[in-house]
């Protein structure tokens, strides 16, 4: 039998279904579509493992993945590795017939844990976010201006001298360690502004923490995903719409009603599904 269904519902059953559901390798399925648009070439990459919680009432369980930053010289990017790997085959697919269960299952092991998508235009300081809430959404805003306190403890990280720092981004306090061995003014996620390289940032609570665990120089694409049904909001309008899909995630993947500007959706709270987003304001 063969199946029909979109990219952004797939990474929908992701979300709500990935760690107990598995599609039967007979059956068949139309594939994706896939467009992406090269927009520079990293000069380096930095390797971060990521542990996070993902779920507020479950504080001492947290979700683990690596994510990668691509500094180029006109683009910077940073997102879960795994997404590089899922958007490889999901490339791959695009060009045959139909996709059978064994590769949706291959493409389903995968899946991003950190689902933001960041791409940073290194001259304008300009952001492009692409994150999934039943759909993917994308929204542009400008790099926030970080105030950072150094101080004058330090530590050692992947052999580099690091010094630490520490600031506040919307709703959490950080603090961070950087190399001015490495004098790259940047991080993970939107972290950047300090005369080295982040190599270790995490929030006061320990809610969220990147460390750095690698680093090459292999060249790889900067690309921007541009498919046909990636949904282009305001940051308060995906909020607004991410906060009702958590509250009701099923209802969503069941194909209710739904308005991408982020309006009221009435949601049951039985089936809500708690999140802990990086930025609370």
């Amino acid at each position: 039998m063969k199946y029909l269904f979109s990219l952004s519902f797939f990474f929908a059953f992701v979300f709500c279904y990935a760690q107990q559901s598995k599609f039967d390798n007979n059956a068949s399925f139309k594939p994706f579509d896939y467009n992406a648009e090269n927009l520079d070439t990293s000069q380096q990459n930095i390797y971060y493992q990521l542990s996070f919680v993902s779920n507020p009432e479950k504080l001492n369980s947290k979700l683990q993945t690596v994510c990668i930053l691509e500094l180029g010289k006109m683009k910077t990017k940073f997102l879960d590795f795994n997404r590089i790997k899922s958007d490889s085959l999901v490339k791959k697919f695009s060009f045959e017939k139909e996709i059978s269960g064994k590769e949706m299952n291959n493409l389903l092991a995968y899946h991003s844990k950190w689902r933001n998508v960041l791409i940073k235009d290194n001259k304008t300081k300009s952001i492009i976010f692409q994150d999934h809430a039943a759909k993917i959404f994308q929204y542009e805003e400008i790099l926030p201006e970080l105030k950072w306190n150094l101080e004058k403890e330090n530590k050692t990280i992947l052999g580099y001298a690091c010094n630490k720092a520490t600031t506040e981004y919307r709703g959490r306090k950080y603090i961070a360690w950087y190399t001015t061995d490495i004098p790259i003014s940047s991080g993970p996620y939107v972290f950047e502004g300090l005369p080295g390289l982040i190599l270790e940032i995490s929030d006061t609570k320990d809610h969220f923490n990147f460390t750095a665990i690698a680093m090459d120089k292999i060249p790889r694409e900067i690309y921007l995903n541009n498919e046909k049904h990636i949904l282009k909001v305001t940051r308060e309008q995906f909020r607004k719409v991410q906060k009702n899909y958590h509250n009701n995630p099923g209802f969503f993947l069941n194909g209710g009603a739904y308005n991408p500007d982020g309006t009221e959706i009435k949601t049951d709270p039985k089936y809500s599904k708690p999140y802990n987003p990086i930025e609370l304001e």
